[in-house]
């Protein structure tokens, strides 16, 4: 086409019905590649899950080993506490029994000193 001379409506129509033609084989690649686009994000995407499944199941391992480690080592504790918990009883009863013979021991000790003090003092006066 001439571009010195004057377009005729001919000429305009036939640019314009081009131009629609060249606009709509733009937009059936630009949805073409729309496509192959989201065919690959998809093929990602399921990649990426299947991925952070394994990743997860993996993880879901480790805290379930930690886990039952914690449980061992909790269950040894506790057996160590309960233990040291029956000495600690045995010996707040043991202290509890020895202080009350103590007591019946000074009180035996004091009526001792008094009936002594009473013999003497009878010794005397004889």
């Amino acid at each position: 086409m001439d571009t010195t001379q004057v377009a005729a409506k001919s000429d305009i129509k036939i640019l314009r019905t081009e131009l629609n033609s060249d606009i709509k084989r733009l937009e059936a690649k630009i949805h073409a590649v729309e496509k192959r686009l989201n065919a690959k994000i998809d093929a990602v995407e399921k990649r990426l899950n299947a991925k952070i499944d394994a990743v997860e199941e993996r993880l879901n391992a480790k805290i379930d080993a930690v886990e039952e480690r914690l449980s061992t080592k909790l269950d040894k504790i506790m057996n160590i506490l309960d233990g040291f918990v029956g000495v600690v009883d045995d010996l707040r009863t043991d202290n509890t029994v020895g202080t009350h013979q103590t007591r019946e021991l000074q009180k035996k000790v004091d009526d001792h000193e008094e009936r002594l003090q009473q013999v003497e003092s009878l010794k005397q006066a004889v």
